[in-house]
């Protein structure tokens, strides 16, 4: 992990250093900037996992049909699924690529934010070290706001709405402590992300079912 991870923590530490001493001298703004470029970089990603999740969405119903009809057995199922995958040229686990692609990036803009030494001695606003927790949780707040806009903008099941609640709450708890540089990070994200949604459900509609024949 640590032959995969290096090269990009190096990557991102050398684009924050940039930012720092090429557009404005304060780590802060480093960060955001970071956040948006990675946001950016990975956008085409997100695009292909948006539009596998929406032909998913689309045959569902088919799905469930075909679930059905050949619940009890098991063998016949797999294969009338593998068949109907096949015939609408859709693979199940193409939404699962991207976000596995990500996962490295994320890991190491995580260790970037953690470890990266002039952080510690750097203010941003009300915060005197983004090496250390936010005194007054101002970020803990934000984090909270924009993660509970971000979950709730996705929810389609009003079963699902519960956790939209929940999960703000929960993770406000655990990141009290973290430090107000992957705050920082974690907020700017949470942004890009309720704009990309925004702009995702204008050009990429939450498709009508297809009923199941």
């Amino acid at each position: 992990m640590d032959a995969i991870l290096k090269p990009i923590v190096d990557l991102l530490q050398f684009i924050l250093q940039f930012y720092y001493d090429n557009v404005f001298p304060n780590y802060g703004i480093g960060i955001i900037l970071l956040t948006i470029t990675v946001r950016v970089v990975l956008l085409p990603l997100t695009i292909t996992q948006t539009k596998s999740m929406i032909e998913m969405q689309k045959v569902q119903p088919k799905l469930k049909a075909l679930q059905e009809k050949y619940k009890k057995d098991k063998e016949r199922l797999q294969k009338e699924m593998l068949a109907f995958y096949q015939e609408h040229k859709i693979n199940p686990l193409a939404g699962c690529f991207p976000l596995l692609l990500q996962m490295p990036v994320f890991f190491a803009l995580f260790l970037v934010l953690q470890n990266f030494e002039p952080l510690k001695e750097a203010s941003f606003l009300w915060i005197s070290s983004l090496g250390k927790p936010d005194p007054y949780y101002i970020l803990v707040v934000l984090m909270m706001a924009t993660t509970f806009l971000t979950s709730y903008m996705t929810i389609t099941d009003p079963k699902q709405a519960q956790i939209a609640y929940i999960m703000p709450i929960v993770l406000g708890f655990i990141s009290i402590q973290l430090q107000a540089g992957i705050l920082l990070y974690w907020v700017v994200t949470n942004l890009w992300s309720i704009g990309q949604q925004y702009v995702m459900a204008r050009f990429y509609p939450t498709p009508t079912p297809q009923k199941g024949s």
